[in-house]
């Protein structure tokens, strides 16, 4: 069986939706910023800050090698995975699934999380849209599937990437 893989911009509800497919699907769950966590001992935004991106790059594409290897896992990615290389290491071992979420929706649910942004770095609602349009053509080039999340309940989210995945999700 390949693995699920989430992909998408931050809020979009890569975690709370994977946590509830993995449920369903009696998957592990596995969140790749977590796992650069736990081989650096620092959180993502400090192993940038510290190290730079060329490190963090490399350290995170070590873990998507390792977990491309593996099967029946929900893998949720980090809201900087869109390089086409490194989706395209989870393209041949996964069923890519974009989540995606109305900006307005999305800026709502960042501005509710203090943990998302450095203080007094919080970005418009415009900054917000310019971003996810930067992004949204890489994702659409591998995705398998695309959920809008932002009217959905997470169950119904993970029910249908279940229900498309081709598994039941009694």
């Amino acid at each position: 069986m390949k693995n699920v893989v989430l992909i998408g911009f931050m809020g979009t509800g890569k975690t709370v939706v994977g946590r509830s497919l993995s449920g369903m699907l009696d998957y592990d769950f596995v969140e790749t910023d977590d796992l650069v966590k736990d081989v650096t001992g620092l959180p993502v935004s400090q192993v940038l800050k510290k190290y730079g991106e060329k490190r963090f790059r490399s350290e995170e594409e070590l873990i998507f090698r390792k977990l491309a290897r593996k099967e029946k896992q929900v893998i949720a990615t980090g809201a900087n995975l869109f390089w086409d290389d490194q989706l395209a290491i989870f393209k041949e071992s996964g069923f890519l699934v974009l989540l995606e979420t109305a900006p307005d929706v999305l800026h709502k649910r960042l501005m509710r999380k203090s943990n998302r942004f450095p203080a007094g770095n919080k970005p418009s609602l415009e900054k917000l849209q310019q971003l996810m349009l930067s992004r949204r053509e890489g994702y659409l080039t591998l995705a398998d599937l695309v959920i809008n999340t932002s009217e959905v309940s997470v169950e119904e989210a993970a029910k249908t990437i279940a229900e498309k995945y081709g598994c039941s999700a009694e």
